[in-house]
């Protein structure tokens, strides 16, 4: 399945207005580990933001749970509804977890807000 599982650039949010859209008209779900707000832009495709404050931790602690969201994302993408622009807020609960709980924790809160089909 080469090419499948990637992460292209035209996926991510990367303006602060693209974040201000999805956090001022998007639906809020709120977990234990992690709060996530989408919003459906069907014209603009799936994309992903993820935003780690520095209450979670040291820098070195931010950016492994960067990596653990982007790394869900990527495997789970063919899941994903289409058309559907999600930012991920880490709370700092989540700062101990390893990958394995990071991802059931995503996986129940994406469950719940209907991003991931079945």
């Amino acid at each position: 399945m080469p090419g499948q599982c990637k992460f292209p650039r035209a996926e991510r949010l990367t303006k602060k207005s693209d974040y201000r859209l999805v956090f001022e008209h998007g639906e809020k779900l709120v977990g234990r580990r992690f709060i996530c707000y989408m919003v459906r832009r069907e014209e603009q495709g799936c994309k992903l933001g993820v935003a780690v404050s520095r209450r979670v931790g040291k820098a070195v602690v931010r950016n492994r749970i960067k990596r653990y969201v982007r790394e869900f994302y990527r495997t789970h993408r063919p899941a994903f509804v289409t058309g559907v622009q999600v930012v991920v807020v880490a709370r700092p609960s989540c700062a101990a977890l390893d990958y394995r709980a990071c991802a059931d924790a995503m996986g129940q809160l994406f469950q719940r807000g209907g991003v991931l089909d079945g």
